[in-house]
């Protein structure tokens, strides 16, 4: 009995030992379990822990706005409703696309963008799914959002342009960047063209970060803590957007440009190039068949003319070679040529614009009626290199150094330019070519317009479209009785009855001077002439002349320059001048 009393004893302590051995080596692998996760790991578990719980996202700055003179928004933000996911949870995203299909419309372009977004490494703990949400599509997502967890809503402000067609060019445009150094930036939009571009550090402003609490369900509960993102600069320019608009619809139609430039200032108040393209497809991301159809179009939208064109100045030119042939070699400008129609040069006939010729002129009637046969005479006197240089101080075969990337300098020829260029050496012949503003002459309408503003001032006219304090110009050196000279010969182009641009006078109480051009693009055969040339119309499109109109106004006190050049519009007289008197007009009426 005693015996049996006992081995139940044994066992039972033997049992109770096993069990107290077992829990206490259970309590023990426990604290070192915790030991080991809350003490020795704490700050690695502390960090996904709190990963867990705090989402992070990058704030991008606001755009500054670019203002025109007169302090109207020609470049501002809106807001985009952004539709948005938590990283940890890419896997999702295609399956709530395949959901959603039905509410939020997914374009090519954003599935495509979607993928960028989904590949790239940032501290962003977000994944943009989808921009530019429809009131309609935010409406109905909201009703919807409970069934999709870790999807949200936010707001971002992005560049917006009111007047998209009218003020491309200058402005250019925004979008992202291939090699940014900092990667939390990939989704941040930079300059990429116009002023946007030359003025992309101060009107970016720098980026912040919040930091956000969420729930097991990826529901954001408060914010934890910030740092503000810092807007961009807003910065004020030389244009007029009345100008700029009346230039715009006045070329509508017509491949063409238009520059008007404040003579006093320098400040460039109008800046046209057409046919033109939306800077806001641009910047919201245009599709590469729209970008093909852009790059393929024969009238080229996405050239900016106004200083990236290059015509040959024509006739508008002959206000240069006359002030050189008074300056330089000391010519009188009462001697008089006989216009026959043409003249003869080696072997062979330089022909005037006008058939019949233009009989006895001098160098004021040579300027009023545009009569190619007087400057070809003056031609005979002219070294191209001296003509070259005297040029070069009006800007032509110059970069005028205007604060928007992208200009081209344009050619001014010399005989060093000939040998480099086409390995000959120069001929007589081209001198007289190129005292007509032909030939190898090529210059943008910038640099129209500012050789006009500094006949007209006598000054070394810097033009700019960021609106700058203090400015002074110094005089050019060149006497004043010479260029007044030239002022009074572009005052009876305009205002002579038997001025090349009468029928473009003024119709208020200021008055214009102004000189017209025709650019020829083709060269009339020795065969043509004899048969008849043909007529602007009577000719395909690509090889008609381009009209070309500079002047300046009021011309008692030059405010405004102007030109304008119209593609394949036949004489300056009928297209171009008509164009800048309206333009004109409206510059003088409201802003002088």
């Amino acid at each position: 009995m005693m015996s049996s009393e006992f081995n139940k004893y044994q066992q039972l302590r033997r049992r109770s030992l096993i069990l107290g051995v077992s829990k206490s080596l259970f309590t023990f692998l426990v604290c070192g379990k915790l030991y080991y996760l809350q003490i020795l790991n704490k700050s690695k578990y502390g960090k996904l822990s709190d990963l867990n719980r705090t989402k992070v996202k990058i704030l991008y700055p606001e755009r500054g706005k670019i203002f025109d003179l007169y302090n109207k928004p020609i470049a501002s933000n809106r807001l985009d409703f952004q539709l948005n996911i938590f990283r940890e949870k890419k896997k999702l995203i295609k399956k709530y696309i395949s959901t959603l299909a039905n509410v939020i419309s997914f374009s090519q372009r954003d599935l495509e963008d979607l993928e960028k977004n989904i590949a790239q490494k940032n501290l962003s703990d977000f994944i943009v799914i989808k921009k530019n949400l429809t009131w309609k599509e935010l409406e109905v997502f909201e009703l919807i959002s409970n069934k999709f967890p870790f999807l949200f809503i936010t707001k971002e402000k992005v560049r917006n342009y009111d007047n998209n067609q009218i003020f491309s060019h200058v402005l250019g445009y925004v979008g992202y960047k291939q090699d940014v150094e900092e990667e939390k930036l990939n989704n941040l939009k930079f300059g990429i063209a116009g002023i946007e571009k030359i003025f992309d550090t101060t009107l970016l402003g720098s980026d912040g970060w919040i930091k956000l609490e969420t729930n097991s369900k990826g529901k954001i509960k408060k914010e934890i803590n910030k740092k503000l993102a810092i807007p961009g600069k807003n910065i004020r320019t030389n244009l007029i957007t009345d100008i700029q608009e009346k230039a715009f619809n006045l070329l509508s139609g017509i491949s063409g440009a238009a520059v008007m430039m404040d003579c006093e200032t320098g400040g460039v108040n109008c800046m046209v190039s057409t046919p033109s393209f939306d800077n806001n497809e641009f910047s919201n991301g245009v599709t590469n068949e729209r970008w093909k159809q852009l790059i393929e179009d024969e009238k080229d939208p996405l050239l900016n003319r106004c200083i990236a064109g290059l015509y040959s100045p024509g006739s508008t030119y002959k206000i240069l070679t006359a002030l050189y042939a008074l300056e330089i070699i000391g010519f009188d400008h009462n001697k008089i040529y006989f216009c026959p129609g043409f003249v003869e040069f080696g072997n062979r006939k330089f022909h005037c614009w006008k058939k019949n010729g233009h009989g006895n002129v001098n160098l004021f009637d040579a300027i009023k009626k545009s009569c190619d046969c007087y400057f070809y005479n003056l031609a005979k006197e002219v070294d191209i290199d001296s003509l070259s240089r005297f040029s070069k101080k009006f800007s032509l075969g110059m970069f005028t150094g205007i604060d928007i990337p992208n200009e081209h300098i344009g050619i001014m020829p010399d005989k060093k330019w000939k040998l480099k260029n086409r390995g000959e050496k120069w001929q007589g012949g081209e001198t007289l070519n190129t005292v007509i503003g032909q030939g190898f002459t090529l210059s943008t309408p910038l640099q129209i317009t500012l050789m006009t503003g500094r006949v007209a001032t006598g000054k070394n006219i810097k033009p700019s479209i960021l609106k700058t304090k203090n400015i002074f110009f110094e005089d050019l050196p060149f006497s004043d009785k010479n260029l007044d000279f030239i002022r009074r010969s572009m005052y009876s182009v305009v205002n002579d009855y038997d001025g090349t641009a009468n029928s473009s006078k003024l119709r208020n109480q200021y008055k214009m001077a102004g000189k017209t051009g025709t650019s020829q693009v083709r060269r009339i055969s020795k065969e043509e002439r004899e048969s008849g040339v043909l007529k602007n119309e009577e000719l395909q499109y690509k090889l008609r002349d381009h009209s070309i109109f500079t002047c300046y106004a009021p011309y008692d006190k030059p405010k405004f320059a102007l030109t304008v050049i119209a593609e394949h519009m036949g004489s300056g007289s009928k297209v171009a001048a008509p164009i800048a008197k309206n333009i004109m007009e409206l510059a003088l009426k409201k802003f002088i």
